[in-house]
């Protein structure tokens, strides 16, 4: 019987007589999230060590070693691109609630987790590493209404759009960095008209501008211009801190 590989399992089989070229470049823990946040890249955080638990059973040294080969897999090292590369120590295992060291956490810019996964052996590291770009973070489409519901939304925030002629400057809200804000978010579109009503209700003198309200349409930011996803994702930071203010 003619025995079936996958692509990713015959890549690591395939590889494994050669020696890497190159090594993961790890990056330094402090400014890492920063630098998230500048590139959009996601940060790889591998820990050997579990959260600080005087019940919790480290890993052996030999699972270590399993683990450490996996990121020097020529296969894993020319893949490394898309994300930052961090060494763990116990104080992050611990804030990071890490068990089953040797262990990744997945994180985004801000240290929101996107994925966890223990790591064995190349492929446990490819396929979580390909789990998180091709189905965790990436863009996503807004769901727009088209009118302002009477009464307050259900959700925290209400963000209008008011898109340019040509109707493509509010793609930026799509954006994979932005998606997580998306359940806490009411979209609705309006048209733009320089002075008109819903234009001077929410203080909109421009095209494109996305207005941010609390569930009151009370305004609480507002983004014009070039609208990138990290402006508007700051415009969204400010609005929930003052949200959060008035509790």
């Amino acid at each position: 019987m003619k025995l079936q590989l996958s692509l990713p399992v015959l890549l690591l089989c395939r590889s494994a007589s050669f020696a890497a070229d190159d090594k993961i470049a790890w990056d330094k823990a402090d400014g890492v999230l920063a630098k998230a946040g500048a590139t959009g890249k996601p940060v790889v955080w591998y820990f050997t060590t579990n959260k600080f638990d005087k019940n919790g059973v480290p890993p052996t040294i030999d699972q270590i070693d399993l683990a450490d080969k996996a990121f020097q897999n020529p296969v894993i090292v020319k893949r490394q691109a898309p994300f930052l590369w961090v060494r763990g120590d116990q104080t992050m295992a611990t804030q990071m609630k890490v068990t089953g060291a040797p262990a990744i956490v997945i994180t985004d810019g801000d240290g929101d987790v996107i994925h966890r996964a223990t790591i064995a052996s190349p492929e446990n590291l490819y396929e979580a590493m390909n789990l998180v770009t091709k189905e965790k973070w990436v863009d996503a489409p807004v769901t727009w209404g088209n009118v302002v519901r009477t009464g307050p939304i259900k959700t925290k925030l209400l963000v209008i759009g008011f898109d340019n002629d040509a109707g493509d400057a509010l793609k930026g809200l799509e954006d994979k960095t932005l998606v997580k804000y998306h359940k806490s978010c009411e979209f609705v579109k309006l048209p733009w008209t320089k002075g008109s009503d819903e234009a001077k209700k929410y203080s909109a003198d421009k095209n494109p501008t996305i207005v941010i309200c609390d569930s009151m349409e009370r305004v609480l930011a507002t983004v014009s211009g070039k609208l990138q996803p990290c402006h508007i994702k700051l415009a969204i930071q400010r609005a929930m801190a003052k949200l959060d203010a008035r509790r």
